[in-house]
């Protein structure tokens, strides 16, 4: 839907520019943007006046038009059919661009010399239509740049509609939204509409054989019309709504479309076989020629128009090419309906036609809009086609829609919302979005038949807070209480941990959290399972105690398929038994198989450090206090290869690899490598303050250390002592080499570091860091009876 700023303000009174309106429209429902039909003004393109026309020697069709440019009187060669003495017309004078950057020159066309052009809809680039000249109304001002008479530098309101706004669909929908926005009441055109002392009745009769199809059916009479070019304002609106004019007589149909949301369409009367309009289903294997001249086969699902014998038009979708307006109309039997959306879908999908009325009856238009569209619509061709209208409307409408009813309470609002709007103000905003409404608490509130998207109490909060404004509604903090706080922490907090994980190539499970008991069992032997009351199988009878359980699966699934390397993380909740059963969240993470071979360097077999470094980015990224991984004896893993996971000196996980009795109980018969962590006591140390270090001024001076130890000395024990001698000047201790060997002797182990000294405020002395390092020294040969290796 695309709707001309300039038209808007013709509706609303609003100060907004163009930009702002899009703006507030978007932070209201509607998403909105600013396009122009043209980015550059015209150039020496003006309004002109024929003055005298003469033929041309030597041609059928050339004519030589004196036109009047307001400074000066220019021949002009054209072509056009429809030329003719006293037009106003468009002239592009030397030196103007036109479509596709076509520059005007002076030229000689059978000996005549040529200083412009009279210009069509395609050269202006307004629209496919070259079939003559623009010719414009009688008081176009001559001289003036034609961009500024025409008004097509307008800038054009885009939107893009949600499936649930067919009241957008029109421009006095969209200025309904902008009064309500800015609190002043729309002006809805003014006219009225003189009838003849015929009644329409008389000419014509309408029957709906499927009232569910078509639930209404309204038809008008004009006789004694003259088909003939619209007036330039029509024409204007359509073509910066995207719509090409035609005749006045069709593009006043589109216009009421794009003004009151409502298609509209008119008949040929005088071609009707009978005088009558029967509303039927199509009968399979009917043939149906529409106005794009394609002829179609048909079935039940497409809804006809028919004048009791032929169809005229299918329903909502397209005329037929045997009843439209030619340019020898004089009487029109004009068409507003009403049709359902499920009906017109189906078919348009079997016709494969898509038109701006069948989007419209899709959405859901209004019933209740059809008079006063038909009314408009008679009243501009009237005005513009030289019609009479006939006395009455045809209207059958078998069973009324009304507007439905919906309490609404004030309270309930603020209290969703977490606002304190008042009372008038709520009952403001819904009598400028044509609301009704009665009584006080509740408020019933009337909801017009172009909104079938209000249904419930909360679809009218909604429209309390999308004009009140969504940043009106108070952060999650102050609005919902800590307990939603937390939530929303939580969420954070998963969402982090899925991209650290991820981007280290593990990829996300989702668990059912129901297990077989006999695998349960083997996993936790010290903890028993709850038991479904009701299980759907065998193996889906007890609720999962551990994470594991769903990982270990999904290991075993993946291996089945040849899939023999795989990393995978899951987030996911527990269930411990007990006087009320227990729900904890759990980090599960697992992998086994190979890293894969690249071009620099070749795979190689995944091992725990590879676990451990996942382990060690996931607490960096997510900003959580440093953990230690001690060796700690577990039944779940291997002798040698089984650790706990301690922070601030609490128990938070454990990892390590699987015992290989597990992993064949569940199928796996290579090294699977594991962990898990408790998610909220992760949370809990999770630091909510974010700290940066300035990059560093001074440079760092690297040293390593090599130290031979007891087989039963752990390395963590070794750096942590590293770091607590080497004080603030040691700014980074790694592990880069383990070796055992007769080198060190039996029961023995050289353990290598990488140390970084570093000073924010100086460069380190040699001196200094020596001593730093004899300082360490000491330290580890006088605490774990370490010797230092030279080299």
């Amino acid at each position: 839907m695309q709707v001309p700023y300039s038209w808007l303000k013709e509706l609303v009174d609003f100060e907004w520019s163009p930009e702002e309106v899009a703006d507030r429209l978007t932070l209201c429902g509607s998403e909105a943007e600013v396009h122009k039909l043209f980015e550059d003004e015209f150039y020496n393109i003006v309004i002109g006046q024929v003055v005298e026309l003469n033929d041309v020697e030597n041609s059928d069709h050339l004519k030589l038009a004196i036109v009047d440019s307001g400074e000066e009187k220019l021949q002009v060669i054209c072509g056009a059919p429809n030329v003719a003495q006293g037009q106003k017309i468009v002239l592009a004078k030397i030196g103007a661009k036109l479509q596709n950057e076509f520059e005007i020159k002076k030229v000689k066309l059978r000996g005549v010399e040529s200083y412009g052009m009279i210009c069509s809809e395609r050269e202006l680039g307004l629209s496919d239509d070259h079939s003559g000249i623009i010719v414009l109304d009688e008081n176009a001002p001559v001289g003036k740049p034609a961009d500024e008479y025409l008004k097509l530098n307008d800038s054009i309101i885009k939107l893009d509609l949600t499936p649930n706004r067919p009241d957008m669909m029109s421009a006095i929908g969209v200025a309904r939204d902008i009064g309500c926005l800015m609190g002043n009441n729309i002006k809805r055109p003014d006219f009225t509409v003189k009838e003849t002392g015929e009644k329409a009745s008389d000419y014509i009769k309408v029957s709906i054989d499927d009232s569910n199809a078509c639930p209404r059916y309204a038809a008008r009479m004009i006789k004694g019309a003259k088909i003939g070019p619209s007036p330039w304002w029509i024409k204007q609106k359509l073509l910066l709504s995207g719509i090409r004019p035609i005749s006045n007589v069709v593009d006043i149909t589109n216009l009421v479309m794009l003004e009151y949301g409502h298609p509209l369409h008119a008949f040929d009367y005088n071609r009707f076989n009978r005088k009558e309009i029967l509303v039927r289903r199509a009968r399979e294997g009917e043939k149906f020629t529409t106005l794009d001249e394609t002829e179609h086969t048909l079935n039940s699902e497409v809804l006809l128009i028919t004048d009791g014998e032929k169809a005229v038009a299918a329903a909502g979708i397209m005329g037929g090419l045997d009843s439209e307006i030619y340019n020898d109309t004089t009487d029109i039997l004009l068409e507003a309906a009403y049709f359902n959306s499920v009906t017109t879908r189906r078919g348009r999908l079997h016709l494969g036609i898509v038109t701006e009325s069948s989007v419209r009856f899709e959405k859901g238009a209004d019933p209740n809009n059809v008079p006063a569209a038909m009314d408009r619509a008679a009243y501009l061709i009237s005005k513009y086609a030289g019609g009479q209208i006939l006395s009455g409307i045809v209207d059958c409408y078998p069973k009324k829609i009304t507007p439905i009813k919906v309490d609404f309470r004030p309270e309930k609002c603020n209290s969703f919302l977490g606002t304190n709007i008042s009372k008038n103000r709520m009952r403001e905003i819904f009598e400028r979005l044509d609301f009704g409404v009665d009584g006080d608490n509740p408020m019933k509130v009337s909801v017009p038949t172009f909104r079938p998207d209000i249904e419930r109490e909360v679809d009218l909060i909604e429209e309390i807070v999308r004009i009140e404004g969504y940043e009106s509604v108070p952060d999650a903090e102050r609005n919902l209480g800590p307990l939603f706080t937390h939530l929303i922490e939580e969420d954070i907090f998963k969402d982090d941990i899925r991209r650290a994980l991820t981007a280290q190539g593990y990829d996300e499970t989702y668990g059912i959290g129901m297990a077989d008991p006999k695998l349960m069992d083997k996993l936790t032997k010290d903890r028993p399972a709850i038991k479904i009351l009701n299980p759907i199988a065998e193996d889906l009878a007890v609720m999962q105690n551990n994470l594991l359980y769903s990982l270990l699966k999904s290991v075993a699934h993946n291996i089945a398929h040849r899939n023999i390397s795989v990393q995978l993380f899951e987030v996911g909740k527990i269930f411990l038994p007990g006087d009320s059963h227990q729900e904890k969240e759990q980090i599960g993470l697992v992998l086994t198989g190979r890293t894969d071979d690249s071009w620099y360097s070749k795979g190689a077999e995944f091992s725990f450090y590879h676990l451990k470094g996942a382990i060690d980015r996931l607490i960096d990224s997510c900003r959580v206090l440093p953990v230690t991984i001690t060796p700690k004896e577990q039944y779940l893993y291997l002798k040698g290869c089984s650790f706990e996971i301690q922070m601030d000196g609490e128990i938070i996980g454990n990892a390590g690899q699987i015992n290989f009795e597990l992993a064949k109980a569940f199928d796996i018969k290579q090294p699977v490598f594991a962990a898990v962590l408790d998610f909220n006591k992760l949370l809990e140390k999770r630091r909510r303050d974010m700290s940066f270090t300035p990059v560093p001024r001074y440079p760092a001076a690297p040293r390593d250390l090599a130290v031979v130890v007891d087989e039963t000395i752990n390395a963590g024990q070794l750096e942590a002592a590293i770091k607590e001698v080497g004080g603030e000047l040691l700014e980074e201790v790694r592990i880069f080499d383990l070796y055992r060997g007769k080198q060190v002797g039996e029961g023995k182990k050289s353990i290598a570091f990488a140390l970084q000294y570093r000073s924010t405020e100086r460069s380190l002395e040699s001196k200094e860091i020596l001593a730093r390092q004899d300082k360490i020294a000491v330290y580890l040969k006088e605490h774990f009876k370490a010797e230092i290796r030279e080299g």
